[in-house]
């Protein structure tokens, strides 16, 4: 990862989880500010790959294929996938955020659920700021990142709306039902954690390891005949194809 991506990535982490450990914030303010960084981040990144797909364009700006797990079709926008997935996941969960925060606050659970806003301002802020240095310093960059760079600066934006915001919200859950306000600072350390785990380089050997495979040969296989060696390999060899095709130059209409 990117010196700068890792300072910003700590920075925007620490903001949240100094507001909740040091500055006193409560469980409702705390998740505010959660939300915001999401949307905030989600932004942030389309203008990358706008910025990227105006200056490099790629096939896989106008024509994504994404992985097969991922079930993406042939045709897909990569930016207006991505928009249109991260702002209905962030708007759903503002929404469900707002009506458990509500909920709880009518319910006389203010102390956790209740929202200072002067404070939801100043965590924004700080958040918005690193982020935009953040973008300033990539910006000049970014017309030479290939299109594997933005897929993967995309891709963990999509699952960090999708599963943290919402552990964060059973962490809320979990403190009223326990009255135990420690448990929510359980959930901003796992969140924090889960957000720094993205620094790390990812694994993909070539090859299946020896002890995997001697594992999964012994289980039933959907494909008679098939090793799990061989699997894995056509795996690999589907996914480097995948990303050359996504590679290629785009020599079709830029509104495809």
């Amino acid at each position: 990862m990117r010196t700068v991506a890792l300072l910003a990535l700590l920075a925007v982490n620490a903001i949240p989880a100094a507001g909740w450990f040091i500055e006193g914030w409560s469980a409702g303010t705390t998740l505010v500010v959660y939300w915001f960084e999401n949307v905030a981040v989600c932004l942030f990144v389309a203008a990358r790959i706008f910025a990227n797909q105006r200056a490099n364009p790629r096939r896989g700006h106008f024509a994504y294929q994404g992985p097969r797990s991922a079930g993406r079709g042939a045709r897909a926008s990569f930016l207006e996938g991505f928009l249109v997935t991260s702002l209905v996941f962030s708007a759903a969960h503002g929404l469900f955020l707002g009506v458990i925060l509500l909920v709880l606050d009518q319910n006389g659970q203010d102390h956790l659920a209740g929202v200072v806003w002067h404070q939801v301002r100043i965590g924004c802020i700080g958040v918005l700021v690193v982020l935009a240095i953040e973008f300033a310093m990539d910006l000049p960059g970014l017309r030479r990142w290939s299109f594997w760079q933005i897929e993967q600066t995309a891709n963990p934006s999509l699952g960090r709306i999708a599963v943290v915001h919402l552990t964060l919200v059973l962490g809320l859950f979990g403190a009223v039902l326990t009255d135990a306000s420690a448990l929510f600072g359980v959930f901003v350390v796992l969140k924090t954690l889960n957000a720094l785990s993205t620094a790390l380089p990812q694994w993909e050997p070539r090859t299946a390891p020896k002890w995997l495979s001697r594992v999964m040969n012994r289980l039933p296989n959907a494909r008679p005949g098939e090793d799990f060696e061989d699997l894995w390999a056509k795996e690999r060899a589907d996914e480097a194809a995948r990303r050359v095709g996504n590679e290629q130059p785009w020599v079709g209409t830029r509104n495809a």
